[in-house]
């Protein structure tokens, strides 16, 4: 999707599933947690599942993001997180990850990352409180925002809970990936005097409002340029997206975590189970003015920097 034009200075992303995404303008990149493993429904529900450290080589190499400055895991249930350590060691080394105590257990002795994830829960802002930023590079900085994972279906949520001390092994089972604190983020790309050039939020579960929404008065200084929000659950909260556009007052939005991750990357793209997706985009044209899309795997936007 070229929104800027050959040479111009733009801030690209790329969609890898899930949660997964590329965030980058120059030499500044930023991940989101991907799942590339995507282990089928059945095998989720039934037998162990584990990282398919192939199926992330695979994919996470076709993507130079060895530079790669953070990887922002908003909660840590398995379609977020189970990849995380992989993608950590084997492509992107000095990432950082910023995620809750839940997230650093849950990598706990057994991963050989856990030393390499930043906590935000002390840091993170709320709709009336801004939270600290994370200067991640000289053009680029992330704020953490307190958010929630709604319930999976009839108000219940799958894997709840929190872990106080480190694992020392591999989770086996997707039950054993606990969703922890939920964070949404905004991430800022800078000017050489400080200033925001171009401003995206990330969030990687559905929440109800207030919860997950930006500090009103980081928002009246720059309006969101693109919000990646997630369809996937909607139903079971009340005001979502329409909180949440309101709130960020976004010029363009993506729609992530939207696929049956239940499937092979390489396979045919569906919806996520119990998902109504026109109900979604219906709601959604109602409250927002701009453009908005919901991608393929793989999927690249160039958006112009102004």
């Amino acid at each position: 999707m070229e929104r800027a034009a050959p040479g111009e200075d733009a801030v690209t992303l790329t969609y890898l599933g899930v949660g997964g995404w590329i965030i980058e303008r120059g030499g500044d990149q930023i991940l989101t947690g991907p799942l590339f493993s995507n282990p089928s429904i059945v095998a989720t529900g039934l037998t162990p599942v584990r990282s398919d450290t192939v199926a992330v080589d695979r994919y996470m190499g076709r993507y130079e993001v060895s530079r790669a400055l953070a990887i922002l895991v908003g909660h840590a249930h398995y379609d977020h997180l189970m990849d995380v350590p992989r993608v950590a060691r084997r492509h992107a080394p000095r990432a950082v990850i910023l995620g809750s105590e839940t997230v650093k257990n849950t990598l706990g002795t057994w991963s050989g990352v856990a030393d390499r994830v930043l906590l935000v829960d002390d840091i993170a802002g709320t709709v009336e409180e801004e939270g600290e930023w994370i200067g991640l590079s000289p053009g680029v900085r992330v704020m953490p925002l307190y958010s929630h994972h709604a319930a999976h279906f009839e108000g219940y949520n799958l894997y709840q809970g929190a872990l106080s001390r480190p694992l020392d092994g591999e989770p086996r089972w997707a039950s054993e990936w606990l969703d922890g604190e939920t964070y949404a983020f905004l991430i800022d790309f800078l000017a050489p005097d400080g200033g925001v050039d171009f401003r995206v939020y990330y969030q990687d579960a559905v929440c109800a409002a207030p919860r997950g929404l930006a500090p009103e008065s980081v928002i009246r200084e720059r309006p969101v340029d693109v919000a990646i929000i997630v369809p996937a659950t909607f139903d079971q909260v009340e005001w979502h997206p329409e909180g949440l556009i309101q709130n960020l007052e976004p010029r363009s939005v993506i729609l992530g975590h939207w696929e049956n991750f239940f499937r092979s990357p390489d396979g045919d793209t569906r919806s996520v189970v119990l998902t109504d997706m026109r109900q979604f985009q219906a709601r959604l044209d109602r409250v927002h003015r701009g453009e908005s899309w919901m991608p393929d795997l793989w999927t690249v936007f160039r958006f112009p920097v102004s």
